[in-house]
Parts: C-alpha cells; structure tokens; sequence
C-alpha cells in the first residue's frame, strides 16, 4: 500500500504503447497499491530511439488507444486511486523521442527536489545506460522499477526504486499477432475496428 506521510507524486509512464496492453495496465495496477505515486502520465513515443522502424500503428492511434485504456483501467481496477492521463508531448515535439528531452519539459511541472519519476520494467535496465543524455537522467530521474524475475540489477548509478509486484504476462509482440487476450476491451475493439495488427 501507499506510504503515509507522503505528498502525491507524479511518475512518467512511456513507451511505443504499440499496442497498450493488460501488463501495461496491471503495473498501473501494482503502482497504485505499492507505491505513493498518485498521477502517472502515460506518453506514447513518436518514434522510439530503440524501435525507429517498428511502428504499424500511427502516433495518433497509439495516442488514442491509451486513452481508452484509461477507461477500462478504472472499469477493471475500481477501487484504485490513480489519476492517469495520455500526453502527446513527444508526437507535438516531432523527432525521435528521447526521455532526456521529456524530463526537461516535465521536470518544473511534476519533479520533486529536482527529480522526477519514471516507471520502467527490469527488461529496460540492460540498456538504461544506453538512453540518450544518460548523465542528465542519473542526476534528474528516480527510476520505478518492476523486476520480472525478483532481480534487483544496478544501472551505471541510476537511481532506481525497485517494487516487488505480481507479474501479468502480457506483451505487445503477442497483441500484434492477434492473441485478443492481451488487450482490454475499448482497445481491442479499437484496433479491430481500425484493422490494425491481426485484431
């Protein structure tokens, strides 16, 4: 559960989101009951640094698909208390959307003592070191993380908050090939309806 005492924090939740998917909403889930994060702001990448060519589905779509994940995250998770909203900060800057860039937009907004906080899961930390303007991110983030297998990795001095937390085995590879189970009503019905992946 939260942590008392606390003031309500903000935490950035990006990614392709190509599609958002029940794993993606599940730690949402698992940020609520764990953490005192009380705002997550989730933001679809334009073009990600490390997937430039893998895309099916536009910015705009993937935007809209996270906002409808946002209505059946509070019709599965009723009882949690997490404000969530979609930000195209990253699709109205245009380039390759590089989190360095977005924690400067977002840091005199949201961060507290200087640092703002980003959720990750454990498959990021191998190539965290490799994120644009590392040096920057190791003095302006807390990086969230959620390890799959219990293994806590150190990130070339990042710092990083592990949350030990029930893993929902769901990916985005499988909701592309058409495994319908992946996703959460609104953005299944959304993709099929748009023909996007094999929905």
């Amino acid at each position: 559960m939260p942590t008392t005492g606390m003031k309500c924090k903000t935490a950035v939740f990006g990614g392709s989101f190509d599609p958002i998917h029940l794993g993606h909403l599940h730690l949402l889930h698992e940020v609520a009951e764990r953490t005192d994060i009380g705002h997550v702001i989730l933001i679809p990448a334009l073009i990600s640094n490390f997937k430039q060519n893998s895309n099916p589905a536009s910015f705009f779509q993937r935007v809209e698909m996270a906002r409808l994940a946002i209505e059946d995250f509070k019709e599965i998770y009723p009882a949690d208390n997490l404000a969530l909203t979609v930000s195209t900060i990253e699709g109205d800057r245009g380039g390759i959307s590089y989190s360095s860039d977005t924690v400067r937009a977002l840091l005199p907004d949201y961060g507290v003592d200087g640092k703002l906080f980003f959720l990750i899961g454990d498959d990021i930390l191998e190539k965290l070191d490799k994120w644009h303007d590392f040096d920057y991110l190791k003095e302006h983030v807390i990086f969230i993380c959620f390890p799959r297998d219990g293994v806590r990795r150190s990130a070339q001095g990042a710092e990083i908050i592990f949350v030990d937390a029930p893993v929902f085995p769901a990916s985005s590879t499988k909701a592309r090939a058409g495994d319908e189970g992946m996703l959460s009503k609104r953005v299944y019905a959304y993709a099929k309806d748009h023909g996007l992946y094999k929905a």
